[in-house]
């Protein structure tokens, strides 16, 4: 029952996280079109230089682009290999402490089945 809730919440974490970075990356996109007519505008050129310049400019954004975009899931497929790792490394710890836990419990029962003040031969007081 609790796991149903678990992996729905992890889930919509995902969810959340796609948005987060389709958010960041359309907020990149619109301060690089900003950034560009800002400088455009204030640049001391003449009409036809500018007109020029916005030319050559707007052919190298579909260029630019793609490489964002490559950069973009290049950095998304680095992210996505270090939670793997991150999450396989903790399974390890929480697997072993179970294990740990299930040899301590053991130890006691055994102690507790030969009485309680009984010393183990592996015990030193």
């Amino acid at each position: 029952m609790g796991r149903g809730n678990n992996s729905q919440r992890v889930q919509m974490d995902a969810d959340q996280s796609g948005s987060q970075w389709g958010s960041w990356l359309m907020g990149l996109f619109v301060g690089a079109v900003g950034g560009a007519a800002v400088a455009y505008l204030t640049a001391p050129k003449s009409g036809s230089e500018m007109r020029d310049t916005l030319q050559r400019s707007t052919q190298d954004v579909p260029e630019r682009l793609s490489e964002i975009v490559d950069d973009s899931l290049d950095l998304y497929a680095s992210f996505l290999n270090y939670a793997q790792l991150s999450l396989e490394e903790q399974t390890t710890r929480f697997k072993r402490a179970i294990a740990a836990g299930k040899l301590a419990a053991a130890k006691k029962r055994e102690e507790i089945e030969l009485g309680g003040s009984a010393q183990l031969p592996f015990q030193h007081r």
